[in-house]
């Protein structure tokens, strides 16, 4: 219950935290150099050994990203954590903690993506094939898009592992940019703790 709550306290405080400058030139784009954070919804699903839906927010600054994971009812059920070099996840419902390689023994495609991919996804940014490691051997396609063709962020991942007929589907619903310094480790750590 106390993981329950704090959880829910920070995740409150990270929604409710936001700044009154605008991010936005007159032109439409987004102006990097002020953007230190970003923060976003979206949804994950997955078919294979481990198929169904869940609904995920995210909190990214620089090279670590946050995210929380809920089921069709609401509940969290599963917390990532990714830094620029690694992926930690917490499942919550079984009380279980997975390193980067348990995870991708679980979920395959993620052996070839490397966490930093997942966070410049999360930022809204394209994933080239050249960064990527993906042996001959493995049969993984990689497909971006975009909702709005006229945006330059993408929203939307497919990855298909045809060897272990698994497809992970990722669309961030929404994403905001911010000037707001989050200090996701710390919070990471409390959540542990």
């Amino acid at each position: 219950m106390k993981i329950f709550l704090l959880t829910f306290f920070l995740l409150t405080l990270f929604s409710c935290a936001s700044t009154n400058k605008e991010l936005i030139s007159h032109s439409g784009d987004i102006i990097f150099d002020q953007v230190k954070s970003c923060t976003g919804r979206g949804l994950i699903s997955s078919v294979g050994n481990f198929s169904g839906n869940l609904t995920f927010s995210f909190m990214s600054q620089n090279d670590s990203s946050f995210c929380q994971f809920q089921d069709f009812l609401g509940r969290k059920v599963l917390l990532l954590w990714l830094t620029r070099d690694s992926i930690d996840a917490w499942n919550l419902i079984e009380n279980k903690k997975y390193s980067h390689s348990s995870i991708s023994e679980i979920i395959p495609v993620l052996s070839v993506l490397n966490p930093n991919h997942l966070i410049k996804f999360l930022w809204g940014e394209e994933i080239i094939s050249k960064q990527m490691s993906v042996p001959r051997q493995e049969k993984i396609e990689i497909k971006l898009g975009k909702s709005n063709p006229n945006s330059s962020f993408v929203d939307k991942a497919i990855f298909i592992d045809n060897t272990n007929r698994q497809e992970l589907s990722i669309k961030i619903e929404s994403r905001i940019f911010n000037q707001n310094y989050l200090d996701l480790k710390k919070y990471w750590d409390i959540i542990l703790s």
